[in-house]
């Protein structure tokens, strides 16, 4: 198990599983009144993941098989700008619907100078914010989980 490395905290979050078990996440786009929300989820070589299960016109759209060692790219924009992030999974649990992850990644566009061209995470950032933009599905279905 990849473990966070010493000083960056980690964060437990939900996630749901299939029928029979498999710990997933949903790729999804959100919009608020006053808040667009946007999360992708990537294989740890951060190619996309394939999914178990699609929802057409849903702020959930695909549910996602996920592993340690993947990454969730999530991004916001509100009124001031954007605000985006992107996680590594390090554990899932096996007895509760709970995974840990911790931040590799973070930017805000309120930050002087931000920028996150040129970093190896510049390709899963860029498709969560065309995520937001539009809602865009990336996961494909998968055959049999």
């Amino acid at each position: 198990m990849e473990m966070a490395p010493e000083g960056v905290a980690t964060k437990t979050i939900k996630i749901a599983r299939t029928r029979t078990g498999v710990p997933c996440l949903w790729e999804s786009s959100t919009d608020f009144s006053d808040l667009r929300r946007a999360t992708v989820v990537f294989n740890s070589d951060t190619t996309h993941k394939s999914a178990v299960y699609m929802k057409k016109d849903s702020e959930k759209q695909a549910l996602v098989p996920i592993a340690p060692g993947d990454f969730i790219s999530k991004a916001f924009e509100d009124k001031n700008g954007y605000a985006l992030s992107v996680f590594k999974v390090q554990e899932i649990s096996p007895l509760k619907n709970e995974a840990v992850i911790y931040p590799v990644f973070r930017r805000s566009s309120l930050e002087i100078g931000a920028t996150w061209e040129g970093t190896a995470y510049e390709r899963m950032v860029n498709q969560t914010i065309q995520k937001l933009q539009e809602p865009v599905v990336y996961a494909q279905m998968a055959d049999k989980v």
